[in-house]
């Protein structure tokens, strides 16, 4: 049981850490993305 809860407790780890680089990707490509945008005038 302790094996269990242990891997239950790094997937939901993994599984946030996951969510956190997805969100610092997503901004990224929404900064670079407005720089292309906005930067020919």
């Amino acid at each position: 049981m302790v094996l269990a809860t242990f891997g239950i407790r790094l997937l939901e780890a993994m599984f946030f850490f996951g969510m956190i680089g997805s969100a610092v990707v997503i901004l990224i490509s929404f900064i670079e993305d407005g720089k292309e945008l906005f930067g020919k005038d």
